[in-house]
């Protein structure tokens, strides 16, 4: 189970997910980061912790969308993990 605050922080919304990100809970989390109409959004991940599967699968969504947004709280592999299945490095904040 996670949850999701958004935060408005120098001219940019964070959504700061907390808790256990599942497969599950992907699509969940990118219609979440779609609706937002924010011109830059920063996906927190550092107070959660998410299933490879689930970082694939919202990867795959947000690509295919053509969302582009900023990540911070990934570890090194989820990162290298992300690369390897085709997607760019997310920009750091």
């Amino acid at each position: 189970m996670h949850t999701i605050d958004r935060i408005e922080e120098r001219g940019r919304c964070v959504l700061r997910v907390s808790g256990e990100v599942h497969l599950d809970g992907a699509r969940e989390l990118f219609e979440r980061v779609a609706r937002e109409d924010c011109e830059r959004v920063l996906l927190d991940f550092t107070a959660c912790d998410i299933e490879d599967r689930a970082l694939y699968a919202l990867a795959d969504l947000l690509g295919q969308a053509h969302l582009r947004l900023a990540v911070r709280g990934l570890r090194e592999r989820q990162l290298r993990l992300l690369e390897y299945l085709g997607a760019a490095r997310p920009a750091q904040p």
